[in-house]
């Protein structure tokens, strides 16, 4: 009977040391979960009494941060509730924008773009800056020009050639040789103009125009004729210099 006794009180301590064995553990794993739940600066030393410490402490100041967000909500309602509400304003409606005019075509000839904008045909290539003949002409008052008049006596011109030597009565008889084919088909164009400068005749041919003067010697004339020429984006094809009676 004693022995059994004593191995009932063996297996009853054996019992208790493994239930408080199994509480510790636990505990330690609580406070574990605990520290990693809340900023490290709260918690000073690993024991026990600090971290529980710390943790009472991160719970207090939890507290006083939800009553203070608290009350701000309650101030933020209040005066949602006493301030009258803003009605927001209608926007304008945007304006509304006109279809833009499309693009001219590329497939437009030089024939249709004069046409469209009344300019006068020019030469199919455009000179470069770099050309030796660009001189800057002096400023010239204004020449009124005539009407155009018409010519069917050169209707057969396409390019520029030798010009005919100049002569008045060659413009003189130019009305009467209009007016007899008034009714054929216009393929050139002459403008005639007198100064005392110089006299100037310009005739246009299809994509070709002839240009002929006649005036006095001037030194440096016809580099600045040149180069006016140029700068209205024409290309010289021939050019040809002659002496009247040494004028």
């Amino acid at each position: 009977e004693g022995e059994e006794e004593n191995k009932q009180d063996g297996q009853q301590k054996m019992s208790h040391v493994t239930v408080e064995r199994n509480r510790r553990k636990q505990m330690n794993e609580h406070l574990t979960v605990l520290r990693s739940l809340m900023p490290c600066f709260y918690v000073k030393r690993g024991d026990q009494a600090s971290i529980i410490g710390g943790v009472v402490e991160y719970i207090s100041e939890l507290q006083q941060v939800l009553q203070s967000l608290e009350a701000k909500k309650q101030r933020k309602t209040y005066a949602e509730v006493l301030s009258p509400r803003l009605v927001p304003s209608p926007r304008p409606s945007p304006p509304v924008l006109s279809p833009r005019k499309p693009p001219l075509s590329p497939h437009i000839n030089h024939h249709q773009i004069h046409h469209h904008l009344l300019l006068p045909p020019i030469s199919p290539r455009t000179p470069q800056p770099t050309s030796p003949y660009r001189v800057h002409p002096p400023q010239l008052p204004p020449i009124p020009q005539p009407p155009l008049r018409s010519y069917s006596s050169l209707a057969g011109c396409s390019s520029l050639g030798d010009p005919p030597p100049y002569s008045p009565a060659s413009s003189s008889s130019s009305p009467s040789v209009s007016s007899n084919h008034e009714s054929s088909v216009i393929n050139e164009l002459v403008a005639n103009s007198k100064s005392t400068l110089a006299d100037v005749e310009v005739k246009f041919s299809g994509a070709n125009v002839l240009l002929k003067t006649v005036s006095h010697k001037i030194p440096g004339q016809v580099m600045k004729i040149i180069a006016a020429l140029e700068d209205l984006a024409l290309e010289i094809l021939q050019v040809n210099i002659n002496t009247v009676d040494e004028t």
